[in-house]
C-alpha cells in the first residue's frame, strides 16, 4: 500500500507538470524482490511547491528535502540537485533540471535505480547491470565519493553485508585509503551505521577486513 501511495504522489506531481521518481534503496530492493518500507522520491518540483501540495512533517528545505505524510505514510521528497562538498556531511546544494544530473550526486550505482509514475524501472546509470552482477561501484570516481563523505564507507560495507554483494576493487582501495576520515564524523552517525552492520551476518568480518575497530568508539 505504501508503494501505491508513492505512485499516487508521482502521478499527482506529473499532472502538475513536474517530473518525479521513486529512487534509491526501495527501487533496488523491489528489483531484488526484497521487502522494503522506506521510499524516497526525487522530483523537479522545488520544496516550496511540495510544501504547498502536501502535509509536511519535517522541513529540510535548506537541503532540498521535505518529509511529508500522505495516505498515512511518510515520504522524503527531494528536489533534483547537485552537491558541492565543503565540509564532509554538509554539501552546498544547487537545484538542477534533470534526473540524470541528480543521480550524479548519489553514492553507489546500485542506488541509482528509479521507478516512474507507471511503475516502470528507469535505469540511466546501468544500476541493473551492477545489481545483476552483485557488485558495488561508486557513481563516478571512488576516491572522490568516499573522501567527500566518509560515511559512505560504512554505507558501502552495510550494503555489501545486507545484499551479499562484492565491493569493487577500486572502491575497496578507496575505503582503505580513507578510513581515517571516519574520525571526522560524529559518534552518533558512526555508531548508527556500525550497529546496523553488526546486526548483519558477516558484519564483523567486514569491520575486521577494513581494520575499522580503531576508528570506532565502542562505548
Amino acid at each position: 500500500f505504501m508503494y501505491e501511495a508513492a505512485l499516487n504522489i508521482l502521478n499527482k506531481l506529473d499532472k502538475l507538470g513536474y517530473e518525479s521518481y521513486i529512487v534509491g534503496g526501495f527501487a533496488r530492493d523491489l528489483y531484488l524482490k526484497i521487502n522494503s518500507s522506506d521510499i524516497d522520491i526525487c522530483t523537479s518540483a522545488t520544496p516550496d511547491i511540495i510544501k504547498n501540495l502536501f502535509f509536511v512533517i519535517k522541513d529540510n528545505s535548506k537541503f532540498g528535502s521535505v518529509i511529508i505524510e500522505f495516505e498515512q505514510y511518510n515520504f522524503e521528497i527531494t528536489t533534483f540537485r547537485k552537491d558541492e562538498y565543503i565540509n564532509n556531511r554538509f554539501p552546498k546544494i544547487t537545484f538542477v533540471n534533470s534526473l540524470k544530473d541528480d543521480l550524479q550526486r548519489r553514492d553507489f550505482i546500485i542506488n541509482t535505480l528509479c521507478i516512474d509514475k507507471d511503475g516502470n524501472f528507469v535505469d540511466l546509470m546501468k544500476a541493473i547491470n551492477d545489481i545483476d552482477n552483485k557488485i558495488i561501484n561508486c557513481v563516478g570516481e571512488a576516491n572522490i565519493k568516499l573522501s567527500e563523505d566518509p560515511l559512505r564507507i560504512l554505507r558501502c560495507i552495510r550494503f555489501a553485508c545486507k545484499l551479499n554483494f562484492t565491493i569493487n576493487e577500486d572502491v575497496t582501495n578507496s575505503i582503505k585509503k580513507y578510513t581515517y576520515k571516519l574520525k571526522s564524523l560524529s559518534n552518533k552517525r558512526v555508531k548508527k551505521e556500525i550497529n546496523a552492520i553488526l546486526k548483519l551476518e558477516n558484519g564483523m568480518d567486514y569491520i575486521k577486513k577494513f581494520n575499522l575497530e580503531e576508528y570506532i568508539h565502542w562505548e
